[in-house]
């Protein structure tokens, strides 16, 4: 799997779980659902994006790996 198929599939699953959370919290609204958005749902949003960057990172890398190696084979 690419680095970009995989930031495409978390960033399609996390809006899916927002989604889904919307709904959920349409019928769930007690001390357990804002618990749950609190400890569980809040902190992923940081994992998220962290990676998504640490991907980007790694993708900008493989350029440059790819890029080095032609040009290394060139020689």
């Amino acid at each position: 799997m690419s680095t970009k198929v995989a930031q495409a599939n978390i960033t399609d699953a996390t809006k899916e779980l927002r989604f889904r959370w919307e709904r959920a919290r349409t019928e769930w609204d007690d001390h357990a659902s804002r618990r749950f958005e609190k400890e569980v749902l809040a902190p992923l949003e940081p994992m998220v994006v962290a990676a998504l960057k640490a991907l980007e990172h790694v993708s900008e890398l493989m350029v440059q790996v790819r890029r080095e190696c032609e040009d290394h084979g060139k020689d």
